[in-house]
This record gives C-alpha cells, structure tokens and sequence, in this order.
C-alpha cells in the first residue's frame, strides 16, 4: 500500500497522491489509518469537518449547528413508511475520490440493507448540510460533489443567513433549480417516489 505523499528520490520533492475510496477503507480496515468522526474524504483529501460557528474554533461544535442536527434527528420517522431511512452524520460512498459525511441524507431501504458499507449515490435522494462556518465549502466543493453524483436533491440549512437552499436538477457541477426558503415556508424532501414536507422553522433553530 502506498503513502499519500511520496518522496521523489531522484529530484527531492513531495508528491501529493489523492486518495481514493478504496484506500481510504484498506487504511482504516488494516490500522493505519484511524476511523474518525472528524474527518471525511473530499476530492481524495482526508478533511476535518467544520461544523463551528463562524468565526469562532474549527474544532468545536456551534450550538446552533448542534441544536439543527439534533432536529433532524427527529424528522427521521417520517421517512419511513416511503420505504426510506434518514441516517445523520453518516458515510456516503462517491467514488474514486470521496466519501463526505454529510449531516444528514435520505437513503433508500433501511439501514441493515448497508451493513457491507455505507450508501452510494444511486441509493441516495437527498443530502443535507447545516452550515455555519462551513458555508462555502458547502456551496462550493461539496455542491459540486453531490451534482456530479447526479444527487436530486441537496439541501443546505444555511446558518449566517437564516434560510433554506433546496438544490434540485443536478447538471454538470451544479444545479438548474435552487430556491432560497425563509421562516414560514415548507420544503419538500425526497424520499424515494415520495416528499416529506418540513416546515423550514423545524430546520432552523
């Protein structure tokens, strides 16, 4: 198995090597790699989440964030009479080069449908990230991820400016369709065939 970063003895320079998925897992299964909750696979880059409060350390929890998260936990009943699980804070499998672990996605089948290992794209019909101080990661390189994973539908509960972003019509690296949702609206999440109607004042904390 090969390191991340190799040393080039004949010129003396590091060469950066991304990761790919299925390094990723050999690592973690053979040891050398710590499993964390920490981190997750982006673009063949191991990343430390940002789930702060903007501005403030990138290693702690916002409140606010933690206070969504725990809302979305609640929501994860509802999904599941359309045949869907709403898992939180788990793996999703994108090969060759990442593996986000995104706050909360709506699979389909149930969680024992995964235990050889986590989703992968066709499995999924929507993502959601609740984002502070990771906003423009959320918007930039993982809306690019999930798109072109051709992802229906990613949310971002958008923190700093108090509303919804529901993404929908994957295209390229981006998405046709985006409405901005505020207090009072509803936003409909996929679940298979099906929507579950959220009230955007149960996102928002």
């Amino acid at each position: 198995m090969r390191s991340s970063i190799l040393r080039d003895a004949t010129e003396g320079r590091a060469i950066i090597e991304r990761w790919t998925v299925d390094l990723y897992h050999r690592a973690i299964a053979e040891g050398w790699l710590e499993a964390s909750t920490a981190f997750e696979l982006l673009d063949g880059f191991i990343v430390r989440k940002d789930r702060a409060k903007a501005g403030e350390d990138l290693v702690t929890v916002g409140d606010r964030h933690r206070l969504a998260v725990q809302r979305l936990v609640k929501l994860a009943s509802h999904f599941d009479p359309f045949g869907c699980t709403l898992q939180v804070q788990q793996p999703v499998s994108l090969p060759p080069t990442n593996e986000p672990e995104p706050d909360a996605s709506v699979i389909r089948g149930v969680d024992e449908d995964y235990r050889d290992g986590p989703p992968g794209a066709g499995a999924v019909t929507c993502v959601i990230e609740v984002s502070d101080s990771s906003l423009a990661r959320d918007l930039g390189i993982k809306l690019q991820m999930y798109a072109r994973a051709s992802i229906e539908q990613y949310i971002v509960v958008d923190l700093v400016h108090d509303v919804v972003l529901d993404h929908r019509t994957p295209l390229g690296d981006g998405y046709q369709d985006v409405a901005t949702l505020r207090a009072g609206a509803t936003v409909e999440v996929r679940a298979g065939a099906q929507t579950v109607s959220v009230p955007v004042n149960r996102l928002l904390p």
